[in-house]
């Protein structure tokens, strides 16, 4: 028998994993885009991480619900995984529009 709780559990994770996934399609635009990848903002991802980071450490540290601790931190490093992503494309641009012309 499915319980409420069960099935609150349940979409919990499938949404969180879905989410896990679908954080793979910015990535992959960022280290694509030939330019500076202005469209997106760093800003907004380094709360997202924040915010999961406060997320994962308040599930685990203070719940101690290691489920939800384990979806919030694969959440927590796919923002980290696009903020590093995009501070490399925008340092290789600087660096590559710094070098000297021929």
């Amino acid at each position: 028998m499915i319980t409420t709780e069960s099935a609150i559990a349940f979409t919990f994770l499938l949404t969180n994993f879905a989410r896990v996934l679908a954080y793979l399609p910015q990535i992959i635009a960022i280290a694509r885009d030939e330019g500076r990848a202005k469209a997106v903002s760093g800003s907004t991802w380094s709360l997202f991480f924040v915010a999961n980071l406060s997320s994962t450490l308040y599930a685990g540290l203070l719940n101690g619900d290691s489920t939800m601790m384990v979806a919030f931190a694969a959440n927590t490093a796919c923002c980290a995984a696009i903020v590093a992503t995009l501070c490399w494309k925008r340092r290789a641009v600087r660096r590559a529009l710094d070098l000297p012309r021929r």
